[in-house]
């Protein structure tokens, strides 16, 4: 109970920062990376089924791979 309070004084600073540096900070970000309407495939120069195949075998691998250690869920 005693983390609550820390909890949400962390959400609330952190949303005032958001809302405060928003204004100055987006058109920044939006002027750089704006690239329009663009698929990550286009962007990388690579084949689209190219792209799909790495990410679902990296998926694969670290599903794998937290398996194999044994990382999962506590029992309630």
């Amino acid at each position: 109970m005693d983390y609550i309070i820390p909890g949400f004084l962390g959400f609330f600073v952190g949303a005032v920062l958001y809302g405060l540096t928003y204004p100055t900070i987006f058109p920044v970000i939006s002027g750089v990376a704006n690239y329009g309407n663009i698929i990550l495939a286009d962007l990388w120069n690579v084949n689209s089924f190219l792209l799909i195949l790495l990410f679902t075998l990296t998926s694969l691998l670290l599903f794998y791979l937290i398996d194999r250690a044994g990382l999962k869920r506590a029992e309630k």
